[in-house]
């Protein structure tokens, strides 16, 4: 489980807009970091456990621990995404968000939207560059006219 102290994110964290941020190789990257911690959350690397890769370099990453405390910015970038209401990665929990909408500092220089952070590591792919702009899932409203029945 993850605590919900943090204010403001850390000074390299890859949801920051500034120089200090960590970028990703590529959009495709990002894109996945992204709807992983919509789906799941995101531990602050600053207090995150690191798991090694295995044998084949995979696996390696940070993840929640006992005390990991959730990335403050991609909490105030899915706040400024505007949809509102909680998210899968906070458990859907619209107390936390509304708590977390009046504690987390929404003036840090933070990406607006998922969009706009997945653009900022996006090198076009051959194979994929609608996978390198775009995250799997939507917060939009959608007009009832738009949905197939």
């Amino acid at each position: 489980m993850s605590r919900f102290d943090l204010k403001t994110p850390c000074k390299n964290c890859p949801f920051r807009t500034d120089e200090a941020a960590i970028r990703f190789y590529n959009g495709e990257r990002a894109a996945e970091i992204s709807e992983s911690a919509y789906r799941n959350g995101f531990p602050c690397h600053l207090s995150a456990e690191n798991l090694e890769d295995d044998d084949e370099g995979e696996g390696g990453g940070f993840v929640f621990g006992e005390n990991t405390q959730h990335c403050a910015g991609a909490i105030i970038m899915f706040l400024h995404d505007g949809w509102g209401g909680s998210w899968p990665g906070i458990g859907n929990d619209d107390a936390l968000a509304e708590r977390l909408a009046l504690q987390m500092n929404m003036e840090a220089p933070v990406f607006e939207n998922e969009e706009d952070f997945i653009a900022a590591s996006a090198r076009p792919s051959p194979t994929s560059e609608e996978a390198t702009t775009k995250p799997s899932h939507s917060h939009a409203v959608r007009d009832p006219s738009e949905i197939e029945a």
